[in-house]
Formats: structure tokens, C-alpha cells, sequence
């Protein structure tokens, strides 16, 4: 793979999905000013931000075990980051040619090293943004190709549900002996008609926590939930994905029954 094929594999992402609104959700803001091709400066300020913030994001939604679950996501993943580094790296070489910009406007005093206060105050800070662009350009190499060819191409070793109905099914095994699972009409699904994943295949699972307290888990309105039985009171999991990891689930279940139990 190519550096720069491995830098746009990212944009697969929404080739290979049906349902990419989300990303459409979260990159509205930045869209709305990028589109515009005439940014002002809190404009470009509100970019930096958001990059940052951004970046602040992925990385803690990195410490939580079900963040990712195949090798091909992750290489999504690491495609988008060294995407942002290698945009983050000519965004610094910019800003360094832009203070040379703003010192021809007079609005900063020209670079001097040999100068005195500001002069050589802008003078050291577009040495230090010029290396920091050079740092990371050259630390890309060859590690982005590496990286994402690899784990693009890695076999996922553990089955991920085609259906709703296969994500109910290989869940209920998954809570105990506490879940007893009640099949509802996925004739469609068996017959392999078309089938909007958005839709409940009408199965449940009955759960019992550690005080007796009876629940249902369920798919309604797209969306998991737990639905307590004695007064309706109804738990949205975090988890939204049709087709999510079924141990994901068992895992925020069990979360759900234990802060209730």
C-alpha cells in the first residue's frame, strides 16, 4: 500500500457502509466552515479547536475495551490519524510562512534573530513550528503504509452478526442461566429476504438481576434497552450498532443488572 493510499483508506469507510450519517453528524461544524473557502480567523481558531479535540477524544475512547471490534476498523482508525498528522505537519509548516505574512501586513515585528524582543521572539517561534513540521513529516516514513496495509488486510478471527436478530441470539447464551431467550417473527431473516437492520427482529431476552428485579432486553426504535418489568423504567444501552459485538453487550448488560442489583 502507498503512503498515500494508506492516508485516504479512511474514506472507504463510508463506501463500505450503508449508515455513515453519524460521521456527517460529528464533521457538520467543521464541514460548514471548510466549505465555505473563505475562513475568518475564529474561524480557523474554531478548526484548531476542533482537531484537537477531536484527537483528545479518540485517544480516551481508546482505554475502553470495546472501542474497536475488528482489525479492519482499527486500520480505519489509524488511516484517519495519520491523515491528521500528516495535515497537522503542513498546518505547522503554513503557520510558519504565515507569520512572515502577517509581519508584511505590520501587524507582528519582522523576524530577526538578531534582534531584540518581538522581532526575535517571532524569529524563534517559526524555527520552532518549521522543525516541528519537519519532526513530523519525518516521522511518518514508512510506519503509516506498515500499519494500516497490515491491519487492513488482518483476519478477524471471532464472527460478527449479520442481523439483529443473530446479535439477540448469540447474546442470550452469553448472560447465563438468568436470560431465557423468547424468539419473535424473523421469518424474513431466515428466508434471507431484504431487511432493514434499523428494525427489532422481535426476539427478547428475559433477565433476572441479583435481587430478583425482572427485565427485558430488547431492539426498539434503534436502539438496545433494558426494560425493567415491574414499572417500565427503560435503560438505553450504550451501544447502538444493529450488528454489535454480542460480548459487548453481554458486557453492558451486566453493567446495567449490577448498578440496579
Amino acid at each position: 500500500m502507498e503512503p498515500s493510499a494508506a492516508r485516504e483508506f479512511w474514506r472507504q469507510f463510508e463506501h463500505e457502509h450503508d449508515d455513515v450519517s453519524f460521521i456527517d453528524d460529528v464533521c457538520k461544524g467543521v464541514r460548514l466552515i471548510t466549505d465555505d473557502g473563505a475562513p475568518e480567523p475564529h474561524d480557523v481558531i474554531g478548526l484548531a479547536v476542533a482537531g484537537a479535540e477531536a484527537a483528545q477524544g479518540l485517544s480516551a475512547s481508546l482505554d475502553q475495551e470495546w472501542a474497536l471490534y475488528t482489525p479492519r476498523q482499527a486500520a480505519f482508525t489509524a488511516s484517519a490519524l495519520f491523515a491528521q498528522l500528516t495535515a497537522a505537519g503542513a498546518a505547522l509548516g503554513k503557520l510558519e510562512a504565515y507569520l512572515d505574512v502577517m509581519a508584511e501586513r505590520g501587524d507582528i515585528a519582522a523576524p530577526d534573530f538578531d534582534g531584540q524582543g518581538d522581532a526575535r521572539k517571532i524569529a524563534d517561534a517559526q524555527v520552532a513550528l518549521g522543525s516541528a513540521a519537519q519532526e513530523v513529516d519525518g516521522a511518518m516514513t514508512d510506519r503509516d503504509t506498515q500499519a494500516v496495509g497490515l491491519l487492513s488486510t488482518a483476519r478477524w478471527l471471532t464472527p460478527q452478526p449479520a442481523s439483529t436478530h443473530e446479535t439477540v441470539t448469540a447474546l442470550a447464551p452469553l448472560l447465563g442461566q438468568v436470560a431465557a431467550l423468547h424468539p419473535g417473527n424473523h421469518a424474513a431473516d431466515q428466508a434471507g429476504h431484504h431487511r432493514s437492520y434499523d428494525d427489532s427482529c422481535g426476539c427478547r431476552i428475559d433477565l433476572t438481576d441479583g435481587e430478583g428485579e425482572r427485565w427485558r432486553f430488547q431492539r426498539e426504535d434503534g436502539a438496545w434497552s433494558l426494560v425493567r418489568q415491574e414499572d417500565g423504567h427503560t435503560v438505553e444501552l450504550d451501544a447502538s450498532a444493529p450488528c454489535a459485538d454480542p460480548r459487548h453487550m453481554a458486557a453492558l448488560v451486566h453493567r446495567v443488572l449490577q448498578s440496579f442489583g
